[in-house]
């Protein structure tokens, strides 16, 4: 009987699609069941995805200080992430920062004047002022050349991804 249905429906299979067994597509039950293809991983760079990174505001030579106007359009309203640390800053608007140093949170406050970014912790850095200049190091990376204090690079993602 099974062998009577199945000659049945290959008929009329035949007769309503035109196509023998051999040429029809697998069913989409065995489609779907189908390995998806395997997701590209994600391109990070500094543990940042590639994607929510913040370009250099206008072309310049590696390891060009950065203006003031370009520090204002790449910090204001992005966040920074040092590259070999688990230090993360938020520079808000009016001189509003806000930091993550592993698992402790600071507010504090910075500056922008003169082509240098001054910042200071209340607690982080013995609530010292400590001021930089900024260099494009290419491919997304920046570095914090500390004036009288150590320097750091850095990655800059749009907006507060850490939401501090």
């Amino acid at each position: 009987m099974k062998a009577t249905l199945l000659a049945g429906i290959c008929a009329l299979a035949f007769t309503l699609v035109g196509c023998d067994a051999a040429e029809t597509p697998p069913p989409a039950a065995a489609q779907a069941a189908a390995p998806a293809p395997m997701a590209q991983p994600t391109q990070r760079i500094a543990g940042v995805p590639a994607a929510m990174l913040v370009p250099s505001p206008r072309t310049v030579k590696r390891g060009s200080v950065l203006s003031e106007a370009d520090l204002q359009q790449l910090l204001i309203g992005n966040t920074i992430k040092q590259v070999d640390d688990q230090y993360w800053a938020y520079f808000g608007p009016g001189g509003q920062l806000r930091g993550l140093l592993v698992n402790l949170t600071e507010a504090g406050s910075y500056s922008l004047s003169g082509g240098q970014v001054c910042k200071a912790w209340p607690t982080w850095a013995a609530g010292m002022r400590l001021c930089y200049r900024v260099l494009d190091m290419g491919r997304a990376r920046y570095r914090f050349s500390g004036i009288g204090v150590d320097s750091f690079d850095v990655v800059v993602s749009r907006g507060n991804p850490q939401a501090l």
